[in-house]
């Protein structure tokens, strides 16, 4: 059993810790420290003993402390984790953190301060990661808030200064295929024609693409329809371009839908496009709509050669098209935006093929 005092055990304590240990009058001249302290200090031990508490801190700490710290342990009785600096022997600095402690005798008079100390590197590191965090986030709201400015000012760009010219080709296209014209000018006005209505719809690609990746993201106009007409409207629509191809149509659905109609027909318009021209001509054109469990599933399906594999896993992807077809006109879009109205919409897009037909299936809930 150990012979020393309760005293001796918190000296021998207080002198092994891995803090820093002072303690000082109630007027705060130093009557003792611990080795740790003495030697973050570069001084000995014994030099520390009748030195002023503040004669240690750098001078902003030492203001502080007969401002602030001082009286708080002779009202208050304590401080809890106080950041200080200590001034050392050498001139530099050390980031501390102090807790203090006023024993008192038995009238509730000061009678010693007692200072525990703290080497705060880790924390001051800890701080300044987090300034320059905060400061980071700051500027990358401020870089978000640049990139919405310029996102809005592309998105103008295209729908005015691309738009109104082809609108102006387009009139005139109009115009003169109202008069009388030989077989060849009545050629070159119909290829005229032709040509606005798909770089109408390019620009149209190259504006959601926009909204998409630049964070607008697709916007929708909801209203309760039913899905047959939509279908329909869409097949004749696109008969006019594909006369000599078959569409077969099968429906079980009865329930309206909650959509957009012009990006559902948008979406559905593409499938159909793309089976019409990459099917087989000898196969008809299928689609499938029905709704179970109130799931909208509507599945285009046509006959042909079987997608590679490797293509197949970066159809929606942007600016993607089968490398064997690269006679076909496009950005490579219109899967991707097909795919983004989809999930706009709450729904998915997936597609598969094998050699004996393929299909894109849109499912969205209800």
């Amino acid at each position: 059993m150990s012979n020393l005092s309760n005293e001796d055990h918190l000296d021998e304590f207080l002198e092994n810790s891995l803090s820093g240990y002072i303690s000082t009058t109630p007027k705060g001249e130093i009557i003792k420290a611990n080795s740790r302290i003495a030697m973050w200090l570069g001084l000995e031990r014994e030099q520390l003993i009748g030195k002023r508490m503040t004669s240690i801190l750098a001078v902003g700490s030492r203001i502080f402390y007969e401002t602030h710290l001082a009286p708080m342990l002779r009202l208050k009785g304590f401080f809890e984790e106080v950041a200080a600096e200590l001034l050392l022997s050498d001139g530099s600095k050390m980031q501390v953190l102090i807790n203090g402690y006023a024993k008192k005798d038995e009238n509730g008079q000061p009678q010693e301060m007692r200072l525990n100390i703290y080497r705060a590197t880790e924390r001051k590191v800890y701080e300044d990661n987090l300034r320059h965090a905060i400061s980071d986030a700051e500027n990358t709201i401020q870089t978000e808030r640049e990139l919405a400015i310029l996102r809005e000012q592309f998105i103008a760009v295209l729908g005015h200064d691309l738009r109104n010219p082809l609108g102006a080709i387009k009139t005139g296209s109009s115009l003169l295929g109202r008069s009388v014209l030989s077989d060849r000018d009545k050629s070159i006005v119909s290829t005229i024609a032709k040509s606005s209505l798909r770089m109408e719809e390019l620009i149209a690609n190259v504006m959601d693409f926009a909204r998409v990746r630049l964070g607008g993201g697709i916007l929708l106009e909801l209203n309760e329809v039913m899905i047959e007409p939509i279908i329909t409207h869409i097949i004749d629509e696109l008969m006019i371009s594909y006369p000599e191809r078959s569409v077969i149509t099968y429906f079980n659905a009865k329930k309206s839908v909650r959509c957009d109609i012009n990006r559902l027909s948008q979406m559905l318009s593409n499938l159909l496009a793309n089976a019409l021209t990459h099917g087989s001509v000898d196969t008809p054109v299928k689609i499938i709509t029905e709704i179970q469990d109130d799931i909208l599933k509507i599945t285009v399906i046509n006959g042909g050669r079987a997608i590679p594999t490797d293509v197949l896993e970066t159809l929606f992807e942007p600016f993607t098209r089968e490398a064997n077809t690269p006679s076909k006109q496009g950005l490579g879009l219109g899967l991707y935006i097909a795919s983004q109205i989809a999930k706009a919409h709450g729904g998915h897009l997936t597609a598969s093929s094998d050699t004996k037909e393929t299909s894109f299936t849109f499912q969205m809930p209800l």
